[in-house]
């Protein structure tokens, strides 16, 4: 699929995971903090969906998704190159996979995401709300060792 953001400037939407070098790559030009190179290797690849969108060769963003593949899902790693911001680039991945979910997902799927303010907005463009409860949701970052998490 391809999308047209600009004269000139057209995009091209790929089902893949990306390579561990345009994973890294993304990330440090996002401003994302390092993962390793090992957990990289032991994460990707078992994913239930990815997609990445490329300018020509480049990687300027992706978005994947984890879970068990029919019932739990979460949505990963929606990255896109700060070049590309306000230019639907998150809007383009998101279709993709919402497009999954439609076919890959039972009726009745509890589908996550972690936001954070400049993303909220546009979750709640595909349904997304504040899970309000009188249980706390929870979770735990674990972090070791200073630059690699």
């Amino acid at each position: 699929m391809e999308m047209t953001i600009e004269e000139g400037v057209k995009l091209h939407v790929e089902k893949r995971s990306p390579s561990q070098e345009e994973y890294r790559s993304l990330r440090n030009q996002s401003d994302w903090y390092t993962v390793g190179n090992q957990f990289e290797k032991a994460a990707f690849g078992k994913e239930v969906y990815c997609v990445v969108v490329l300018d020509g060769p480049n990687v300027i963003g992706m978005g994947r998704i984890v879970g068990d593949g029919a019932i739990y899902f979460n949505i990963q790693d929606l990255i896109v190159h700060p070049n590309y911001n306000s230019k639907s680039v998150g809007r383009l991945i998101m279709d993709h996979i919402e497009n999954f979910f439609e076919t890959g997902a039972s009726r009745h799927a509890y589908i996550g995401v972690l936001a954070t303010r400049e993303t909220r907005e546009l979750y709640k463009k595909y349904g997304f709300t504040e899970r309000k409860t009188k249980n706390s949701e929870m979770f735990k970052i674990l972090i070791r060792g200073n630059s690699t998490y």
